[in-house]
């Protein structure tokens, strides 16, 4: 027994030495084959840094970026040519070759996609949104932003996923689409909300603040802009957002305080801006700011003789700077304040404050403007045609951009709800684990208890569901059962006597008409239709269905409006009510024209409708059902209705309704 185990221990030794000798002899020449490639690498390295260089030129750069992409794909070092391709895209954008620099990212994206590397990947695609973005291409930036934010989350990058969702939500904004914006920011929030990456969190309250500004809620507005003036208490969180960013959301406080009417505070915070050297040494921001304040004062005392020259210099210096974003500003400024002063230079600047964007693809500052132009030049074709042009791209572009991010966002909506569910499967595990310590008998005798009772509590549920449903069945049925009888049975019964008697009488056929009619009715009233997140855009193709046989229908501020937060009996009343103007304008106005004004202050929602048709005497409309039936859905939500017309003289109403 010793001998075979003394054997055994000596051939065991040998193999160990044998394989201690193979490993040596096996590293050296990788170490001496590892020095040519340090070299190389060294090499490669000098490329880098000359194509870092600021102060060399275009040309050295690439010239340099080009040799280490050469060298780095002679040693097949996929890292090194990831970076070197990094590099030359941005020098290409910064030097104004954008469709080579996003040419250079899309290389970086198929490397990515060879290697399977995620990572890559999703910072690509996040870099070539943000060529699209500054090159004003939204729908390309935030499709691509959209694809990067995607590839993050699955990898759990809350970080960089979050900063996805700051720059959609900032497209979101830019196209008008202010609802939808502060949906994305608050989706961004979750991811890095509980982190320290303060600039990131302080640009997703911007774009919430921002959105609940635009749409008309300024308390949350400020609410959301105090969250960020709160971060700058902290010194750490002061430091990465960056002092020079500052004056940007004070400036913002400015403007929300301004639409509440607080004149005074808004000029305080503004005239302590200007005084400021991070403002004093940007000129685009001081003429920003310059322009704000000249505003507020002009709302504050129209008669002031300090607005015009603070707005005029705020102008000179953007025409210097050729900021053109900023000459639309101050040129929609001027206009506001010229408007009841002089109408020629109100025109003048409008149709300069036009021409200055209409370039941009920004549609929702050229339905600004182009609302302004309307309402001084109410009687040009032209303006209008092109107000309805820019409204339904701009509606175009937000219904392209709801399509791309809205999936994502359900898949988003799956994977915390999977979480969630593995997270409570993990807890339960946890408590059963712990239950199971104190006794099986406990344990058991608990989950039957909490079964049983569940049990029952579905089965009570349940039944009371069943109930709710029957009732409101027989409900429904009753009162359509009810109107089919009173209203059309009678009627019918009353033809068929009258063709018995009579078959050729010609009121027959009048009266099966006139009951056709009443039970279209019926069923138009009785139709379906969405009233959840797709009701604005169903709203609005009912309303676009009507533009037809040369009727030009103009709708202003309905995009402002936040529908999502109205309860569903305003929705389903604003629908009918505008369905039935939109009705009897198309029955009996003979317009050509109708205009259609949606705003939402004090919580009041008001819609102001007119249009150039022929009109109706007063008693008329009073004798009118259709119009009558309207009155009392309004009242029943406790808003009101009055109509303004006049014979020859078109048909105006306006709706009222607390909110």
């Amino acid at each position: 027994m010793k001998r075979y185990t003394f054997t055994s221990l000596f051939f065991l030794g040998v193999f160990f030495i044998i394989l201690c000798y193979s490993c040596r002899t096996d590293t050296k020449p990788n170490n001496l084959s590892s020095i040519p490639i340090q070299k190389k690498i060294d090499t490669l390295n000098t490329y880098f840094n000359r194509a870092s260089q600021r102060s060399n030129t275009e040309t050295e750069k690439l010239e340099a970026i080009d040799s280490f992409l050469n060298a780095a794909n002679n040693l097949n070092m996929d890292s090194l040519v990831y970076k070197g391709l990094r590099l030359k895209s941005n020098i290409l954008f910064k030097s104004g070759h954008y469709q080579k620099a996003i040419g250079q990212a899309n290389l970086m994206v198929k490397l990515a996609q060879k290697n399977t590397d995620s990572n890559n990947l999703g910072k690509a695609y996040y870099k070539i949104g943000y060529f699209y973005k500054e090159t004003d291409n939204y729908l390309e930036a935030f499709k691509y932003y959209n694809q990067s934010f995607k590839i993050l989350r699955n990898l759990k990058d809350s970080i960089n996923a979050g900063k996805c969702l700051k720059s959609m939500a900032n497209i979101q904004i830019a196209l008008g689409d202010y609802n939808a914006s502060k949906t994305t920011a608050t989706d961004g929030l979750k991811y890095v909300e509980s982190s320290s990456r303060h600039r990131i969190i302080s640009g997703l309250y911007q774009s919430i603040g921002l959105s609940f500004y635009e749409l008309g809620n300024q308390e949350e507005a400020l609410l959301w802009n105090s969250k960020i003036l709160n971060l700058f208490n902290d010194s750490i969180a002061k430091n990465k957002i960056g002092v020079k960013n500052l004056p940007i959301f004070r400036n913002s406080r400015a403007s929300i305080l301004a639409k509440q009417k607080k004149y005074k505070e808004s000029i305080d915070i503004l005239q302590t801006l200007l005084k400021d050297e991070n403002v004093i040494q940007k000129q685009t921001q001081y003429a920003q700011i310059l322009s704000n304040l000249g505003h507020v004062k002009f709302l504050d005392n129209p008669e002031n003789f300090e607005s015009e020259e603070m707005l005029i210099e705020a102008l000179s210096i953007r025409q210097k700077e050729n900021n053109q974003f900023g000459l639309f500003a101050s040129n929609i400024h001027l206009t506001k304040y010229y408007r009841n002063k002089d109408l020629e230079k109100a025109k003048y600047h409008a149709h300069e404050a036009y021409q200055t964007i209409k370039d941009f693809g920004d549609y929702e500052a050229s339905l600004e403007v182009l609302t302004l132009i309307t309402e001084l030049d109410p009687d040009s074709l032209e303006d209008h045609q092109r107000f309805k042009e820019a409204s339904l791209q701009l509606m175009e572009l937000r219904k392209k951009t709801r399509e791309i991010y809205a999936p994502t966002r359900f898949e988003n909506e799956n994977l915390l709800k999977e979480n969630e569910r593995k997270n409570r499967k993990i807890s339960r595990v946890r408590n059963q684990n712990a239950i199971y310590l104190l006794g099986i008998l406990l344990l058991l005798t608990g989950i039957g208890f909490v079964v049983y009772f569940f049990r029952q509590q579905m089965r009570h549920l349940n039944q009371q569901n069943k109930i709710a449903q029957f009732e409101a069945s027989y409900e429904t049925e009753t009162r359509i059962s009810k109107r089919l009888h009173d209203e059309l049975g009678n009627d019918i019964f009353q033809v068929m006597l009258q063709y018995q008697n009579d078959p050729h009488d010609p009121q027959i056929k009048d009266k099966l008409n006139s009951t056709y009619i009443r039970a279209r009715d019926i069923s138009r009233e009785n139709n379906e239709f969405e009233t959840g997140e797709a009701y604005a855009e169903e709203l609005n193709n009912m309303l676009q269905n009507y533009a037809q046989n040369g009727i030009r229908l103009i709708v202003i501020g309905f995009d402002k409006m936040d529908w999502n937060d109205m309860d569903k009996t305003i929705k389903l009343t604003v629908y009918r009510v505008l369905q039935e103007l939109m009705t009897n304008m198309q029955k009996h106005s003979q317009a050509s024209l109708v205009k259609l004004m949606f705003s939402n202050t004090n919580n009041t929602l008001q819609i102001k409708y007119s249009d150039n048709g022929v009109g109706m005497a007063e008693e008329h409309v009073k004798s009118k059902n259709g119009l009558r039936n309207t009155e009392k859905r309004i009242e029943a939500i406790r808003g009101t209705l009055i109509f303004d017309s006049e014979k020859d003289k078109g048909f105006k109403a306006v709706i009222q309704i607390p909110n």
